[in-house]
């Protein structure tokens, strides 16, 4: 990946071939063995980091977004030990994550527009500032050392660099999210919106369990918009999805079977399961196996229903810690089924795009409450939110006793 962008990117290939110590890790771009004089007045070698900006396919980069840039190293000094105050910003330790840390952050705007029109010129820039004071100790102090670094690449589940994590600062928050396994039981509606957003954090490997083919109404209620030839011969569901997210996510692993009692303790190991399907005794099932097996998992649903000429229901997301005792998971999981052969069925069981979209991103956001990703101080164990009024209603611990 990383030789690969180098290679496509004319302002990096640059870089590359006049000599810099070039590393892309984690979405930024890495400048190694910058020359510049400390306090004391001796020279040293720092690293220059700066956020990635790409284009969609992640293949090549595209200008700067502005004239920042960081620094790891001691405070820059001009040649009588003064601080390079015209370009630092500020000092403070950071951790940008993936064993990126940085100490300085500088601040230096191009003459005329303001603005770096590529990362070629942005760091040849940067390396003038710090360079120059090293220079008039020794006039060979140059960051071109012609040096190459290992093209082993970083170890990532992504297709493409992660420049949305490190534009904003947020990799060490990240990598929290970077567990092993998480699985999606059902893609029918909700599981799918689940996939698409699990599929934008570095979970190694996302497996997704579901038996179905994907139908015509299956896409009215799923993220995207499918190519027809691509759902023509109805395609499993985790096939179909599989495909499409392994644009992005490069651990996404489709069985084509649905969980039963039979099978359920393959999920044994999973740090984490989203259970997304729609009959009471499917999910007694599933549940009643995850809690046996000590798996952390989140049930979601829906309940929406026709109310003279107008739709009227609610979404439903329920925590499950690994150490919950099965009456709480009684409590708040609904194990019963509609009769099939009620006439009033058709108008029961609806299920809307944004109410599944919604139903996958409070799972999603509850998970990430769970590890530390998010804040999370109220711990709730059953969220629902209700059409009608507008309203989401919490159930915590406390509430509850327990």
């Amino acid at each position: 990946m990383s030789d690969a962008l180098i290679s496509r990117s004319p302002d990096l290939k640059r870089l590359d071939d006049e000599g810099f110590e070039l590393e892309i890790r984690a979405g930024h771009i890495l400048v190694h063995a910058v020359p510049y004089v400390k306090g004391d007045g001796t020279l040293a070698r720092g690293t220059l980091v700066r956020a990635l900006n790409l284009t969609p396919s992640g293949e090549t980069t595209v200008a700067p977004s502005n004239h920042t840039i960081y620094f790891s190293g001691d405070t820059p000094c001009h040649r009588d030990g003064s601080p390079l105050d015209s370009i630092i910003h500020s000092s403070n330790h950071r951790d940008l994550g993936s064993g990126i840390e940085v100490d300085h952050f500088f601040s230096s705007k191009p003459e005329g527009t303001g603005r770096y029109d590529n990362f070629y010129d942005m760091i040849v820039a940067y390396e003038g500032h710090l360079g120059r004071p090293a220079r008039s100790h020794d006039p060979s102090a140059n960051a071109r050392t012609g040096r190459k670094l290992s093209s082993a690449g970083e170890a990532s589940p992504f297709q493409y660099p992660d420049t949305a994590s490190a534009r904003y600062g947020i990799g060490a928050v990240t990598s929290k999210l970077a567990v092993a396994k998480i699985a999606i039981i059902g893609l029918g509606g909700t599981g799918s919106y689940v996939l698409d957003l699990i599929s934008k954090t570095p979970v190694r490997e996302i497996h997704l369990y579901d038996g179905d083919q994907l139908l015509n109404h299956n896409v009215f209620r799923a993220p995207g918009a499918p190519e027809s030839e691509s759902t023509e011969d109805f395609p499993r569901k985790v096939d179909y999805f599989s495909r499409i997210y392994a644009r992005t996510h490069g651990g996404i692993v489709p069985h084509n079977v649905r969980v039963t009692a039979d099978n359920v303790e393959e999920l044994r190991g999973f740090d984490f399961v989203f259970v997304c399907v729609d009959k009471g005794s499917v999910r007694r099932i599933i549940a009643a196996g995850l809690h046996q097996l000590g798996v952390p998992f989140i049930d979601t649903g829906i309940g929406v229903g026709l109310e003279g000429n107008q739709l009227d229901g609610c979404t439903r997301v329920s925590f499950v810690p690994a150490n919950a005792d099965w009456a709480m998971v009684e409590r708040f999981l609904p194990f019963g089924d509609d009769n099939e052969d009620d006439e009033d069925v058709y108008n029961k069981g609806i299920q809307i795009a944004d109410l599944n979209a919604l139903n996958a991103t409070l799972a999603v956001l509850r998970w990430k409450r769970s590890i530390g990703f998010y804040r999370d101080l109220r711990r709730e164990l059953n969220s629902a939110y209700m059409v009608e009024g507008n309203m989401l209603s919490n159930r915590t611990p406390d509430a509850e006793g327990i």
